[in-house]
């Protein structure tokens, strides 16, 4: 994998070291992928041979073009040889060696075969697009009048006319092509590149993000239509130098990975240093929160497991790790103490036990520890954990987390005592059907808890009336620095930094000033959250097919002619490739004009789809759009929401009110599974293939449980990547269920008809299911009733097994979509796998 340096200055201009024997691989500026040639080919199977009759280079002329334009041929190689993407009926016609040793005699063949001529020929038209027949591998990598274009077409007229060998004028490679097809910054944001070990005073550069504005034409094969747009509120609060940075980052790490600092955020109470006790008056305080429980309590929690209602009954020795397998929040490697029975906290550096990342004891204003635990709800949602390959057990703060349950954490803190928490255990409501997933962003909930306290909101029939979101997975915090736009619809601007703290706004209890606190906190916790990096990928990667992966990801058109793609074209398509939506990241393409107007736009993801081209489960995109009008405005709810104060994101613009959705950024793709917005496709090769590995009722596999204790606790999912991950695939290992074989976890009457054909006229659809989806689509908040989950309302140990099923069949969990990797190959799909490994 080739380094890629940030220097510290405004150009932000890109440098890699290449060995010397890939120099020549890094031009990049060739042609990729099986064309569709004309003509007889070789069998199956088989590779063409090097010929053995081609013209002489004679006079040094045909040698010395040759010797320039062999450099543009070397991206050909990338492809174009045996075992490679291009080794198919139709790219064997240019079928090179890995040395290079005999390239002049075989492509010379190539273009033989393929008719001689020049600029009609296929080995130019191809790759450059000038031709009326289309390349799988990009028709864009030979521009035309490019140096590369010139080249190849100096030599081929050489080939064509001796008496045209004269000497070429053609410029040679000026130095600006020589980048890697390797290489990536694993998200991140540009300030905390250029503050890592720079002075104070070192002034920031502009947030490369700001180049996408509204109306600003950023024409090229990547496609930006979705502008960043400024906050008002945060002006007052941007950084201009790197010690201005670095404060900033200091208090949002505090709020982000804060555990038992004074000042530490938690759960709808901003820092409150106390808790409340409903059931004792004595410890009420208008600053203090009700979202705690007591160390006691805590302590106590392994009496409401049903695996713990027979002998012995006893605290479990292993309580702590049980405790982070049950809840899906890991145990990490920094102290988070509580004290266990008969502890003074403040004589044992806060307890002798050790809290889950997604709890932290709370200190009081002298920094004393308290003996109360309050709830970091952020981490439940976006923090998880990869152990295996090497790896010791590791934290993965910012990612998309897919394995906590705060649900059953709540249900559990109720039956202890702590009964607000009960309000979201399930029973009544709940924002999470499965573990690992939830209405994160959910509207109805948000328009009603964060109305600035206007009575209106409770009886305005457009939020009472809208529809629920369903369920959907956190996006990845290290990817918030590439996009101008938040959540998977472009539903507000990524500078709306107030919704970030949803979580721990304080609704009863905490900061008085609720608003003031959020103000203070959201901005800061932004600019820690835009820097987080994505973890690499820890397995070997074949390089030589992940660089066949990067030629595909950024120059394929998968809306080519010759591929006929039955899914309609995105209005702007870009150069068609799944650059043109994710963003480009290979240095050559990032540093390439016809990919993106400027390189400090590497990564970036900014173009919103209309869903009739994305396709996915549409209960998330049709509800952003319940919430406008017929003629596309919006209700005056949105002016009380506290979090709306900075607009509304793109999603509230479409003409029509069209639904859309948000292409996302693609660092640490392999550590984000499972995938789509709603987390319905298990691994990457299912999103690539429509027709295979999209299982239609599944569970991921669970962390074995501690010897002698199978039966009687619940493990978390498995994160070991030996062990769970399927590496070729790139998502962890499931089983797929039967709807009726496994009814104890699919609930079937949900699912699937198990009643006789001749009541419902139909063996396969739910009689309920089109009920319920009726009333999710129509009426607030029936979604969080759990209406069709009722095998996983957390009350005993096989619910909570159930939750981590997921079930297509259910309103909002559908894994249709992004159909139009349909025209992929299978050998193409391995190519781009790899490739994803290495962002």
């Amino acid at each position: 994998m080739h380094n890629r340096l940030h220097p510290q200055d405004r150009l932000i201009m890109v440098s890699f070291r290449i060995s010397p024997a890939v120099v020549i691989v890094g031009t990049l500026l060739g042609a990729c992928g099986g064309g569709q040639y004309s003509g007889e080919v070789p069998s199956a199977g088989s590779s063409s041979p090097a010929p053995s009759a081609s013209p002489s280079p004679g006079g040094g002329n045909a040698q010395a073009r040759f010797e320039r334009a062999q450099e543009h041929f070397e991206i050909c190689r990338v492809c174009h040889v045996p075992g490679g993407v291009a080794d198919v009926d139709d790219g064997r016609r240019l079928m090179l060696s890995s040395d290079g040793e005999d390239d002049y005699a075989r492509i010379y063949a190539g273009w033989d075969e393929m008719g001689r001529g020049v600029e009609s020929n296929l080995i130019m038209t191809m790759p450059s697009g000038s031709g009326e027949r289309s390349h799988s591998g990009g028709d864009n990598l030979w521009p035309v009048d490019s140096a590369a274009y010139n080249a190849v077409r100096d030599l081929l007229a050489c080939w064509d006319d001796a008496s045209q060998c004269g000497e070429s004028t053609t410029p040679g490679n000026s130095g600006s092509d020589n980048l890697g097809l390797l290489g990536s910054k694993r998200g991140g944001h540009l300030w905390a590149e250029v503050c890592e070990g720079a002075p104070d005073d070192t002034a920031l550069p502009a947030d490369p993000r700001t180049l996408i504005q509204r109306g600003s034409e950023l024409a090229g094969a990547v496609v930006f239509n979705t502008p960043w747009m400024d906050c008002s509120i945060n002006e007052a609060r941007r950084p201009n130098t790197c010690g201005e940075y670095r404060q900033l980052y200091a208090k949002g790490e505090l709020i982000g990975r804060g555990q038992g600092q004074p000042g530490t955020a938690h759960m709808f109470s901003g820092d409150a240093r106390s808790g409340i006790n409903p059931l004792d008056p004595t410890s009420y305080n208008s600053e203090a929160s009700l979202w705690t429980l007591s160390a006691d309590q805590y302590n106590n929690l392994w009496r409401s497991w049903t695996g713990y209602a027979q002998p012995p009954l006893s605290r479990p020795s292993n309580f702590d790790e049980l405790v982070a397998q049950r809840y899906g929040s890991p145990l990490g490697q920094a102290p988070n103490p509580y004290p266990l029975a008969g502890e003074d906290p403040n004589d044992h550096n806060g307890g002798s036990g050790q809290l889950p990342i997604g709890l932290t004891q709370l200190r009081d204003n002298d920094g004393n520890w308290t003996g109360t635990i309050g709830v970091k709800l952020c981490s439940f949602c976006h923090d998880g954990q990869i152990q295996g390959q090497g790896e010791a057990s590791q934290v993965v703060y910012g990612g998309a987390g897919t394995i906590g349950d705060f649900t059953v954490a709540f249900r559990d803190f109720a039956s202890v005592g702590a009964l607000p928490f009960g309000l979201l255990s399930g029973v009544p409501l709940t924002i999470a059907a499965n573990r690992g997933t939830g209405a994160i962003d959910q509207f109805q909930v948000g328009f009603i808890a964060f109305n600035n306290g206007n009575p209106q909101e409770f009886s305005n029939t457009k939020i009472l009336l809208s529809q629920a979101i369903g369920n959907i997975k956190s996006p990845p915090w290290w990817n918030m620095g590439s996009r101008p736009q938040k959540f998977h619809g472009a539903v507000l601007p990524m500078d709306s930094a107030r919704i970030d703290m949803a979580a721990y706004y304080p609704l009863i209890g905490g900061p008085s000033d609720a608003v003031a606190w959020v103000d203070e906190s959201a901005y800061a916790f932004q600019i820690w959250a835009e820097s987080l990096k994505a973890p690499a990928y820890p397995g070997p990667i074949d390089e030589a097919l992940a660089q066949q992966g990067a030629v595909l990801f950024h120059a394929k058109d998968l809306w080519a002619d010759s591929l006929d793609n039955p899914v309609p074209a995105p209005q702007n398509r870009g150069n068609g490739s799944c650059a043109s939506c994710h963003g480009a990241y290979a240095p050559r393409f990032v540093n390439d004009p016809a990919f993106l107007p400027d390189p400090r736009l590497e990564g970036v993801a900014a173009n919103i789809t209309a869903l009739t081209t994305i396709g996915t489960d549409p209960a998330y995109a049709e509800a952003m759009q319940s919430l406008r009008n017929a003629d596309g405005s919006t209700e005056t709810a949105f002016d009380y929401n506290v979090f709306l104060a900075c607009g509304i994101g793109a999603a509230g613009h479409t003409p029509d009110n069209t639904p859309v959705m948000l292409a996302p950024p693609l660092y640490g793709v392999w550590a984000s599974a499972p995938y789509f917005h709603n987390a319905s496709v298990p691994n990457v090769w299912g999103v690539l293939d429509p027709a295979s590995e999209r299982p239609d009722i599944w569970v991921r596999q669970s962390a074995p449980p501690p010897p002698g204790l199978e039966g009687r606790v619940v493990s978390g999912f498995d994160t070991d990547l030996e062990r769970a991950y399927d590496h070729q695939r790139l998502g962890w290992k499931y089983t797929e269920l039967d709807c009726l074989q496994d009814a104890v976890q699919s609930a079937p009457l949900l699912s699937c008809n198990p009643l006789p054909v001749n009541l419902t006229g139909d063996a396969q659809e739910s009689p309920l299911q089109p009920l319920l989806d009726f009333l999710y689509s129509n009426i607030a908040l029936s979604w969080n009733l759990s209406l069709d989950e009722l095998n996983v309302m957390p009350l005993t140990d096989q619910q909570i097994e159930n939750r981590k099923v997921y079930n297509t069949n259910l309103y909002s969990q559908d894994n249709t979509g992004h159909a139009f990797t349909a025209v992929l190959s299978d050998a193409e799909r391995r190519a781009l796998i790899e490739y994803l490994k290495t962002l």
